[in-house]
């Protein structure tokens, strides 16, 4: 098993941290000022010189953030993890929405879904103002468990309007149907399964941390997983559709993150 470069076990440590600061109160109920965390477990975020430009944060939509990193000319929009009451409410709206605007047959998780919805203009509009101030900035978008699955939508409906961005997740459940892992993946369609039953499916590639938790994570820590569905990654795990991991390692990629305090909407059911 070949190790992963160096450079990009440098990127998940950057983008897991900045999914973790989703889940600080100081980083989404403002903005022009420097993303922090309060353990002192984001060090490389806090040394890039980061602006957090747009914040949104509302009892009945998604909370995240976009921020500029000007030191390694990023534009960073994040989706935050489960946590208040409607978060939850959310990952269990596991009907189907049908997006065939985005992709032929394609469906999607409906709260994933309604959530990158609540905010699509204003994030479009910030987008847009952003890369015309800073042309040679690149778009990521990141988010860890229900902020995962939120991203993927939002960046696959982005990258359909044009966008050029990456997209970096962390646990994130499957979000839809085999059409839509496909696209997302990028792959000629095949003869694979047509979706006659309301089956969600992983996306590829992923990436699999092979070391207990709490552990740090080295480059040949990190198996490649290639392949829709692969049973070496998180298809083959037991992990289910709708975000509900009460696995440990759910809460350590590489490294915590949980790295402030409890949010104010923080829900108590949301810790299991």
């Amino acid at each position: 098993m070949a190790e992963i470069p160096s450079d990009l076990l440098s990127n998940f440590e950057l983008f897991s941290q900045f999914a973790a600061l989703a889940a600080c109160d100081q980083n989404i109920n403002s903005t022009q000022h420097k993303l922090t965390c309060d353990y002192g477990t984001c060090g490389h975020v806090e040394a890039d010189d980061t602006e957090n430009i747009y914040v949104f944060h509302s009892s009945t939509g998604p909370t995240g953030y976009i921020a500029l990193d000007h030191t390694k000319q990023l534009i960073v929009v994040t989706f935050r993890t489960s946590v208040s009451t409607n978060d939850l409410a959310v990952d269990k709206k596991t009907d189907p929405t049908y997006i065939e605007d985005i992709c032929p047959g394609c469906w999607v998780h409906t709260g994933f879904w309604d959530y990158w919805q609540d905010v699509s203009k204003p994030v479009i509009a910030q987008l847009t103002k952003a890369t015309k101030a800073n042309p040679s900035y690149h778009i990521v978008l990141v988010g860890h468990s229900l902020g995962g699955g939120v991203a993927t939508i939002a960046g696959t409906a982005l990258r359909k309007r044009g966008f050029k961005l990456d997209i970096w997740t962390f646990g994130s459940p499957k979000i839809g149907n085999y059409k839509l892992a496909e696209y997302i993946t990028n792959v000629k369609p095949t003869s694979a399964p047509q979706d006659e039953k309301l089956d969600y499916t992983q996306s590829s590639p992923e990436y699999w941390i092979s070391v207990p938790l709490k552990e740090d994570v080295k480059a040949e820590d990190v198996i490649y997983v290639e392949g829709i569905n692969s049973q070496e990654g998180n298809a083959g795990h037991g992990s289910n559709s709708t975000g509900d991991m009460p696995d440990a390692n759910h809460l350590w990629y590489f490294g915590p993150m949980q790295v402030c305090t409890l949010p104010a909407d923080f829900a108590s059911s949301a810790a299991a």
